[in-house]
């Protein structure tokens, strides 16, 4: 028990120390600070001593005894050596170990800043062209803060800085605390990104975005970028597959029945956080991930918009399909992605009492619209300068020509980049605009220096 006597004498000093150590009342000299100091670390090392010795009992490593007997082994008590020849039992192994994870436990627990905190994030600058309109230089930053609070409990925050118009702009992208209630299932509430829509949950950052800009309808277009609510989420292995699944609940955007704006009319607002009719969506999204290189998924919300008197029903849904392959055969990485959008709102008169000059106007609003791209880098070429380039095409639309906007639009955007490094990339692209109902197309050039950190 000479072990076990030297685990409890540690604990019982480790205590007294630790109580005089947080007295606030008291002044600790340097002299002090320094002995307490010296004393912990020597604790520190006497308990890592303690507990290579249990291994070694409890795995059989330890030095073997003399064949006349066991080896004698020694303990201190009361300031007096005295002599044991017998080996501890394995009941008292095993109570010797947990007292010594106890130990540890606790010494752990005296570390100023347990909590691991990392800051991440991504900037871009860049320059457009776009035929019609003055050529701008843009650049934004987002900076992105985690916190590990103990392995179960997590906090996730996302600030983004935009030079636009001649302004900054500030906006919180996601402000959300998440739960591990188990290996399969995530629990958060805040803010955060719309789970149903891939491409902005996933891609929507400039260094992973392939090209300059975002496509048409999935970004800033039919699906909330971020929501505030509560989400659960999680992964449920079938076989060699897997399904991924979000289910939420969430503040629902706004209908727009204000004609300040004509062509806006009938659209949701998404920036409404305020929840000021207190209508609530309820959504998800479900993957399904055959094999490790393809994922399919689809995701839906439903919430009623407008007055809570006359609200209308919202649905939105899309579908994605999200394919990446390093190819031998083609030298290189494959990356093959595609999304599509619906929105609808039921019907819903506009300026019932014509009191803003434009009704009574009734009408059913639906739109839709997505994007496919193709890239591919050839990683496995053999020079330097080759490898780094990566082409990329993408073809995205907007139909919305029975809405107040009035058109439909459709882009063909042929893309160069390089990369610098595995998270720095030079993007160049022209992009083919195409507006139906006579309206003037707007072609663009664009370059983008974005970095992910």
């Amino acid at each position: 028990m000479g072990a076990m006597a030297i685990a409890v004498l540690l604990l019982t000093t480790f205590t007294l120390a630790a109580q005089d150590a947080a007295a606030p009342t008291d002044y600790v000299s340097r002299a002090e600070y320094d002995k307490l100091k010296a004393e912990h670390e020597a604790m520190k090392k006497e308990m890592e001593a303690l507990k290579a010795a249990v291994l070694q009992m409890a795995n059989g490593t330890a030095p073997a005894a003399p064949a006349e007997g066991p080896a004698p082994r020694t303990r201190t008590t009361d300031n007096k050596q005295v002599v044991s020849t017998t080996s501890p039992p394995a009941a008292a192994t095993d109570e010797l170990r947990q007292e010594v994870e106890t130990l540890k436990t606790q010494v752990k627990e005296t570390f100023p800043g347990t909590t691991k905190f990392l800051v991440a994030g991504y900037g871009s600058a860049g320059f457009t062209a776009r035929s019609g309109d003055d050529p701008f230089f843009d650049a934004s930053f987002n900076a992105l803060f985690l916190w590990k609070l103990n392995d179960r409990l997590f906090f996730e925050g996302e600030m983004e800085l935009q030079f636009e118009n001649g302004s900054t702009n500030i906006n919180l992208e996601v402000a959300q605390a998440s739960y591990l209630l188990n290996d399969y299932m995530t629990m958060g509430v805040g803010r955060f990104l719309n789970p149903m829509n891939f491409f902005v949950e996933r891609q929507h950052m400039n260094w992973v975005n392939k090209l300059p800009d975002k496509p048409l309808a999935v970004y800033d277009g039919l699906l909330p970028e971020s929501i505030l609510g509560a989400q659960l989420r999680g992964v449920i292995p079938i076989g060699p597959t897997k399904l991924e699944y979000v289910a939420y609940v969430a503040n629902a955007p706004n209908l727009i029945t204000s004609f300040d704006d004509p062509a806006a009319v009938g659209m949701l607002d998404f920036a409404n956080t305020a929840n000021q009719h207190g209508h609530f969506a309820i959504g998800g999204h479900v993957g399904f991930i055959p094999i490790p290189e393809l994922e399919i998924g689809y995701g839906i919300q439903r919430s009623k918009v407008g007055p809570r008197d006359i609200a209308v029903e919202s649905i939105l849904q899309t579908v994605d399909f999200n394919y990446v392959r390093d190819s031998t055969l083609l030298k290189g990485l494959i990356n093959f992605r595609a999304q599509w959008v619906w929105s609808h709102v039921g019907h819903f008169v506009y300026d019932p009492d014509g009191s803003q000059g434009f009704g009574p106007v009734e009408f059913n609003n639906n739109r839709r619209g997505g994007y496919v791209q193709l890239s591919y880098r050839p990683t496995h070429i053999d020079n330097d300068i080759i490898k780094n380039f990566e082409p990329v095409v993408r073809f995205d639309r907007l139909n919305q020509m029975h809405t107040p906007v009035g058109f439909n639009e459709k882009r063909i955007t042929l893309g160069l980049n390089y990369w610098l490094t595995p998270s720095t990339v030079i993007k160049a692209a022209y992009e083919l605009d195409d507006r139906s109902a006579g309206l003037r197309d707007q072609d663009a050039f664009m370059l983008q220096v974005a970095v992910g950190f």
